[in-house]
């Protein structure tokens, strides 16, 4: 086991062991409600309780990644022959923007590629009962699929209505005041019965007028807007904009490119998860679609696609490999040690990576916020936050007594904290 992963496995770690006392977890302050309605969550406790391991989240979302291939190639096969079936469903599998989000730290976004392309494959099959269960698996995802879907459902409705179906009109029309009365029900009943007092946590990417850190903060008129969207659409050669389906995506793209913080639409982020199932769909429509009129050119394009894929992932992976992937060294085996130092369920504050492998101990949280009574800290980590605010108070604290060293190992460090007070409110 290496220590790259980030702040967010240890968040959810410690949300999904506490599911039935609190849901809850230290970086957010309280329950996982007050941020994110996301009670699909609740189906990973069982895998994470047997295992007593984070990386049992790390394989579910790889497992919710590999999902998405089924049922395109179950869409695509409706419409072209088996074989170009099987190739679409091979481009998902190879889709820089899927792989990011399955490669990045454990999220409820991961389960949504695969959710939305199965709702999408139900209910072109006209299969009510499995659009009814995985309509409930989207929204459960967490509170933005609310509107997504809602909007979703109002194309249906119009698709259904060309066409003449009454039952898929009256299904989509349904779909569409469920979707919105969820999303209304977590800001009206859900976020105040969890113990929701402050305005909700996410607004800070829409707060234009108001920014508090510029840090991470790009202008309207930010290059990175338009290179992400091209970033999802060159790896498919634009063919998911042969269909009409691709509506679909705009909202989840407007989503993601409101936001004045770039994290939003920086590939690799999780974030993506809620427009790729939409240009995925639109994808094996757009192939069948060519396919109509020009079976070779279509063929030829889902090559294309593949090979695309491919160059990203080769050499502008948003997988972030180098960073995730690498043999275990002698300083993780020194982490490990250090982990012995602890008491069981000890109050500690420490930094991402490790953090991440504290999830099972409810009172573990970042940095020195929370002013717990031990303190890890590797000293070869390494990030804009650690050097800037956390490093220098843990130098202030040590300086006026208010932590002292006990244990040191190949740089880890561990404090203890003393009887004499803090300097003041943790930043």
């Amino acid at each position: 086991m290496t220590y790259h992963s980030g702040a967010d496995l240890g968040l959810f770690t410690q949300t999904i062991a506490s599911a039935f006392h609190g849901f809850s977890n230290t970086t957010e302050g309280g329950s996982h409600f007050t941020f994110h309605f996301s009670p699909i969550l609740y189906l990973c406790a069982p895998l994470l309780w047997l295992t007593h391991s984070p990386l049992a989240l790390v394989a579910i979302q790889a497992l919710a990644g590999g999902l998405a291939a089924p049922p395109l190639f179950y869409l695509a096969r409706r419409r072209v022959g088996e074989r170009l079936a099987w190739r679409i469903a091979l481009v998902a599998l190879l889709y820089p923007p899927l792989a990011g989000v399955t490669f990045t730290d454990f999220h409820e976004n991961g389960f949504a590629p695969a959710a939305t392309l199965w709702l999408i494959w139900a209910a072109d099959a006209r299969r009510w009962g499995w659009v009814a269960l995985f309509l409930a698996l989207c929204l459960g995802i967490k509170e933005d699929q609310g509107p997504l879907l809602a909007f979703a459902g109002l194309f249906a409705a119009v698709y259904f209505a060309r066409r003449g179906e009454r039952a898929g009109v009256a299904f989509s029309l349904g779909a569409v005041a469920v979707s919105l009365a969820t999303f209304v029900a977590f800001f009206a009943f859900v976020r105040p019965l969890a113990g929701a007092t402050d305005a909700w946590g996410p607004l800070h990417f829409y707060t234009w007028s108001h920014i508090v850190d510029p840090r991470g903060s790009a202008p309207w008129y930010s290059i990175g807007r338009p290179a992400y969207f091209l970033e999802a659409m060159v790896p498919l050669a634009f063919v998911c904009c042969f269909s009409p389906l691709f509506i679909l995506a705009l909202p989840a793209f407007a989503e993601v490119l409101l936001s004045h913080e770039s994290i939003t639409y920086t590939m690799g982020q999780h974030y993506a998860a809620v427009w790729i199932g939409y240009v995925l769909a639109a994808f094996a429509l757009g192939v069948a679609r060519i396919a109509r009129r020009h079976p070779l050119s279509a063929q030829r394009l889902v090559t294309t696609s593949a090979v695309l894929c491919g160059l990203v992932l080769v050499f502008a992976s948003p997988t972030h490999w180098g960073h995730y992937l690498r043999l275990r060294t002698a300083h993780d085996v020194a982490i490990d040690r250090a982990f012995q130092w602890l008491p069981p369920t000890a109050p500690v504050g420490t930094h991402d990576e490790l953090y991440a492998h504290l999830g099972f101990d409810p009172n573990a949280s970042l940095g020195l916020r929370r002013d717990p009574q031990y303190a890890l800290f590797d000293n070869t980590y390494w990030s804009s936050y650690w050097v800037e605010r956390v490093r220098p108070r843990l130098i202030a604290e040590v300086a006026a007594g208010t932590y002292r060293i006990v244990r040191s190992d190949d740089g880890i460090q561990l404090f203890v904290k003393t009887r004499r007070p803090s300097l003041g409110p943790a930043r």
